[in-house]
């Protein structure tokens, strides 16, 4: 495949990806892309964070690693694919607002556990610069 044939397929499952999301729930996607370069196999990790307009914070939405680019948003797609078939088994909520903005947010996670959804909402953030409580949703 050419160098511009993987660029456009790059961009094209970017595009699916982003298209699943907005339309789940209207955030934007941003691909967060890292090398690892201590890895012989699994050399790309994408983080897929999700930013709403209106809250205007990001959050993770879930990470893959991968061999390439391609790689990582096939396999991203992929989860998403799953992802939206599964019945939720546990999610949390998270009511929050930044320090000093006295208007709060909620934001909703599918995690395991309770850490697992902070880890989410505190991807690459200060705590301190939040005020939070998190409360796990009923199970239905």
């Amino acid at each position: 495949m050419k160098k511009t044939d993987d660029k456009s397929l790059q961009i094209k499952l970017e595009y699916e990806i982003s298209e699943i999301l907005r339309a789940d729930n209207g955030v934007y996607a941003a691909f967060d892309y890292h090398i690892n370069i201590s890895s012989s196999e699994q050399t790309v990790k994408l983080n897929l964070l999700t930013y709403n307009p209106k809250h205007q914070d990001y959050m993770l939405f879930h990470t893959v690693l991968g061999n390439s680019s391609i790689d990582c948003l096939q396999k991203m797609l992929t989860y998403l694919e799953e992802h939206q078939k599964k019945p939720v088994k546990y999610s949390f909520t998270i009511t929050w607002s930044k320090r000093g903005n006295n208007q709060k947010h909620r934001s909703y996670f599918r995690a395991a556990s309770e850490s697992i959804a902070l880890e989410k909402f505190f991807h690459e953030k200060n705590p301190d610069d939040y005020e939070w409580s998190i409360e796990m949703n009923p199970l239905t």
